[in-house]
Order: C-alpha cells, then sequence, then structure tokens
C-alpha cells in the first residue's frame, strides 16, 4: 500500500494501492483502444465534458484544499489561492482550446488552398509532482484532454488521495478510457512509459527527466519535460528595495520554497547589498511558521521528511564551507514536530556550496554582491538550469538587455508574473524541453499536418 503522510505532524493520512504492473498495462491497452473515438469526438465536445468535470470540482473544492494541506503541508489559506489559480488556468483552457487548435489557413489563391492542422498524438503518459497538486493536474492533464489524446496519469507517491478524489471526480464526466489514473512511485512511472504511447509529459527532478526522455529517445516519440531550476535574481543599485524585497520572499517562500521557478539564488549590487540583506532578514525572521491547517501559519512544512533532510544536509554544508547565516539556519522538526525548516538567509557563499548549484527545494536562500551588470549576468547564468530569472531595476533598457542575456525560459522584470495561462512555460538546458500553456502549450501535443487541394 501507499501512504499518504501529513508532513505537519507525521500521521498518516490514508492509503492507495500501489498499481500493477498488469493494470499500468491495461489501462494503457484501454486508453489505445478508445483513442480513435476520443480523437474523432472534436475539440467542442471535449471541452463541454472537461467543463462539466471543473464545475464538479468548484463544487467540492473544500476537499481539494484539505487534501492538498493534508498531504503535503500547504498552508489551509495558500491551498484555495492555488485552487483558484487552478480554476483559472482551466478556463482559459477551455474557452480558448477550440481557438488554438483550429485549422490554419497559410495560403489561398483562385486556384488551391493551404491549411495547417493539429492533430492527437495519442495516449499521453503524465506523470505530476507533488508540489501543486490539483494546479500540476490542471496544467498537463486538461490540455491533453482538450487536444484529443487520451490521458493515463500517475500522480505524485506523496499526495495519492489528491490523485483518487481526482479519479473520482473525472471519471462522472470522461470515459474511464479516455482519463485513467495508476498509484505508486518511480518505478510504477518508469513501467508506465515502457508502455505503448504517444507522448510523455513530465514535471519533475531533472534526475528523473532525463532517465524518461531516454526512454522517449529509444520509442522516438514527443516528450514535454518540465525539470528543474534554480533562477537567479538580480538586484541593481537603481531598484525600489522595498517593493524588491517583497517580490523576493513572495517568488523565494512561497509554497516553502518548494516550486521549480522559485526565485533560488540572488545576486545584490554592491552598493545596496548591506540594505537588502538587512530588509530579507527581518522580513524571513518575522514569518510565522507552523501546521498547514491553521489559517495563521504563513510558512508550513517541507513534503516529507526526507525533503527535511536534504534540505539540512545542504544547509549543513554551506556552513561546513563558512558561509555566513544571516538568520534562520536549523530545523524545526523537533520544536514543531513536522518536516520544518526556518526561513534561512545565507551570505558568503560560494559556487562550491550545495546551496549554489544544487537546486534546492525549501526557504532557504543565498544571496551574493556583485559590481557590475557584466559580473551579475555571468554569476546568475552560472548554472545547468534554465528556468525563470527575476531582474529588479528602474531602468527598463538595461531590464531588456539584462533579461535578453539570461539563458532562460522566462524572465520577470521588477515582479512582474510571467505565470499566465497564455504565456509560455519551460526553460532552456537542463530545466527541461517544450512548453505548456497558450497556444503554444497546446501545440506541443499535437501533430502538425498541412493539406494543400486545389479549389
Amino acid at each position: 500500500m501507499l501512504r499518504s503522510i501529513n508532513p505537519s505532524n507525521y500521521k498518516v493520512v490514508g492509503s492507495v494501492k500501489v498499481s500493477t504492473p498488469k493494470e499500468i498495462s491495461d489501462k494503457v491497452r484501454q486508453a489505445r483502444l478508445y483513442q480513435k473515438y476520443w480523437s474523432e469526438m472534436g475539440a467542442a465536445m471535449r471541452v463541454h465534458m472537461v467543463r462539466k468535470a471543473m464545475a464538479e470540482f468548484e463544487k467540492r473544492k473544500d476537499e481539494v484544499i484539505k487534501l492538498e494541506s493534508m498531504e503535503m503541508g500547504k498552508p489551509i489559506t495558500a491551498a484555495a489561492s492555488d485552487f483558484n489559480d487552478a480554476m483559472a488556468f482551466a478556463n482559459w483552457y477551455l474557452d480558448n482550446a477550440e481557438k488554438c487548435l483550429a485549422a490554419e489557413t497559410t495560403f489561398e489563391d483562385e486556384k488551391e488552398i493551404h491549411r495547417v492542422y493539429r492533430e492527437p498524438l495519442g495516449v499521453a503518459a503524465v506523470i505530476i509532482p507533488w508540489n501543486y497538486p490539483f494546479l500540476m493536474f490542471v496544467w498537463t492533464v486538461i490540455p491533453n484532454l482538450l487536444a484529443g489524446n487520451c490521458v493515463v496519469l500517475k500522480h505524485s507517491e506523496e499526495c495519492p488521495l489528491i490523485g483518487k478524489l481526482i479519479e473520482e471526480v473525472m471519471h462522472k464526466y470522461v470515459h474511464v478510457s479516455a482519463f485513467s489514473e495508476v498509484y505508486g512511485g518511480g518505478e510504477v512511472g518508469m513501467l508506465l512509459v515502457r508502455n505503448d504511447i504517444g507522448l510523455i509529459s513530465f514535471t519533475g527532478s531533472t534526475a528523473t527527466g532525463k532517465k524518461l526522455y531516454e526512454t522517449a529517445g529509444r520509442k522516438f516519440i514527443r516528450a514535454v519535460m518540465e525539470m528543474g531550476g534554480s533562477a537567479p535574481g538580480i538586484v541593481f543599485e537603481d531598484a525600489n528595495i522595498d517593493e524588491a524585497v517583497k517580490s523576493i520572499c513572495t517568488y523565494r517562500l512561497t509554497n516553502a520554497g518548494q516550486y521549480c521557478d522559485g526565485l533560488k539564488r540572488l545576486m545584490v549590487h554592491q552598493d545596496r547589498f548591506e540594505e537588502v540583506v538587512s530588509k530579507l532578514s527581518n522580513a524571513f525572521a518575522t514569518l510565522w511558521v507552523g501546521p498547514a491547517d491553521l489559517e495563521s501559519t504563513e510558512l508550513g512544512p517541507l513534503v516529507a521528511k526526507r525533503q527535511l533532510d536534504l534540505l539540512a544536509a545542504q544547509v549543513a554544508d554551506a556552513k561546513r564551507l563558512e558561509a555566513r547565516v544571516i538568520t534562520g539556519g536549523k530545523s524545526l522538526e523537533s520544536e514543531l514536530g513536522g518536516a520544518f525548516f526556518q526561513p534561512t538567509l545565507l551570505t558568503g557563499v560560494t559556487p562550491a556550496m550545495r546551496v549554489w548549484r544544487e537546486e534546492v527545494f525549501g526557504p532557504v536562500l543565498p544571496v551574493v554582491r556583485f559590481r557590475t551588470e557584466d559580473e551579475a549576468i555571468s554569476i546568475a547564468n552560472d548554472t545547468v538550469y534554465g528556468l525563470g530569472g527575476y531582474v529588479y531595476t528602474a531602468d527598463m533598457n538595461r531590464a531588456e538587455r539584462v533579461a535578453r542575456a539570461l539563458k532562460t525560459g522566462m524572465v520577470s522584470i521588477n515582479g512582474t508574473n510571467y505565470t499566465t495561462p497564455f504565456n509560455p512555460f519551460g526553460g532552456w538546458k537542463n530545466s527541461g524541453m517544450g512548453r505548456e500553456h497558450g497556444k503554444y502549450g497546446f501545440h506541443e501535443l499535437t501533430q502538425t499536418k498541412v493539406v494543400a487541394r486545389n479549389k
């Protein structure tokens, strides 16, 4: 059995049976048999069916929010906000799917017409993580279904009960062969992708993503991979420091720092370094850390003890190599009885330290200083990742110049949010390939076909 553990107190929330190899292969086979019907149904009918399912989720939002808070430790108020965000994305997909997938006329004269069509890729194996349990389902499964791909989903082993709730709701409105789920850890995901599928859609760690991409390569099938990140933030000397500090706290500490494109390395101009560090330290130190079910909690636990242990090891490595702990730096497990870690600010950080060269999934921010624009860009790009980036300056010419120089898929200037349902989301380098959201995301999930004919 797969047990769900509440990271606020390490109590068992519930359990789910792990899928067997036969169950996995049977679900893929059933999806393949249904694929032609689901594809030929047309986008309008698929939108109609999925919209009914999303309306049911809206009715049961309190269940989703509570489960998300219990299973992965998201503060209850943040879980409610995430649910609303997920519904906003879903509604955009539903409202725009037909337009994004419609045939496009590329040439026409009195003799002939040329059109480009978007056709489904086939059965999609979708593998998603625990950090945004409902939102990740919406981001990956809903566009696939609307594009005409049947889906077999493997949700994270950390939140199987949310997976069960999703499956229960979806099966009221979407055929069991068009959408199904399998349950288990990484081995179940690997079994899933070894079956006869047409697409791998993966969100998670770079290490796992690379293994899955090898499988996609051997099968010669499409893979959309949204993987790790170590997004740089750059604060220039002319930035509005108070506004920048608020933004940095949001982009580093949201979800206890457990999201792929969070601001994970901060560079500050030497003339404003002490001021920024002082203000960040005050903000970090006054956050209320507590159990996820309390509305007063501002920072909840990490998803699991294993994540707490990893973060503690990364910080211990920085301390051993003589980084300076400005605030935080300690586990709160013994005091609070769960996977809690203090919001932590580090200076004196070097590229040799794990907190700089690895992805850090937790409320820890290393800060370094720079002198020139070129130096800031060089430090920012000194990573194997390339998902997000954050630039703070009053000079828009500089902002645009630096944004173009960053080797990332997305850049925020002065805290502007780039994560919207209409913008492409994805990264460079070890942060993945392909894009989610908007017309770009729909097109990733389809084959392109040109039909040229006479009139």
